[in-house]
């Protein structure tokens, strides 16, 4: 009985010794996975960092370009403002020496109309005066031509008259 209390006792201590290496493996395997743990931990906080900073530099990036494209707005307004000014300027200057440049071509036309008019003016005077003269001495010649017809119908006239007087005399004669 001893025998088989001390063969219980052995196999127990088997099997706790058997349990014990199963324990001590999940031990190993547990410590293994915190070393893990542990080393994916500080490389997270690793990254981490290195994300804070690189987030911080871009933060920092973002400033300067956010107050850099300010100043280029800025600056642009500027330059928008002036040329709009100059554009104005040179608008006005412009209508300016349009105004003055056709108040002078409209003075010139008028001139020249006057001239023009006065041309045709004279033209239409010697034209009407050189139709005029000519009408009146066609005139002159129609009325020299009746006063030749005239003068020897009142000589026709005379003869006629004379004879019938001569006639009538000859007649009451008789």
């Amino acid at each position: 009985m001893d025998l088989e209390k001390l063969d219980s006792i052995v196999n127990e201590l088997e099997h706790n010794s058997q349990q014990l290496k199963g324990f001590t493996a999940v031990y190993s395997e547990i410590s293994t996975l915190q070393s893990n743990i542990s080393r994916n931990l500080e490389l997270i906080e690793e990254n981490n960092k290195s994300l804070n900073s690189i987030s911080d530099v871009i933060k920092q990036k973002t400033e300067e370009n956010t107050e850099q494209l300010k100043v280029a707005n800025d600056f642009l307004e500027q330059k928008i403002g002036e040329i709009y000014k100059d554009n104005k300027a040179f608008q006005k200057e412009l209508d300016a020496m349009l105004i003055t440049r056709l108040d002078k071509h409209k003075s010139d036309i008028q001139i020249e109309i006057r001239n023009e008019g006065t041309q045709i003016q004279r033209a239409f005077e010697t034209t009407l005066n050189s139709n005029f003269n000519s009408m009146e001495s066609k005139i002159k010649e129609q009325f020299n031509l009746q006063s030749k017809e005239l003068r020897t119908m009142k000589i026709l006239l005379v003869v006629t008259i004379a004879i019938g007087i001569g006639l009538g005399i000859g007649l009451y004669l008789k």
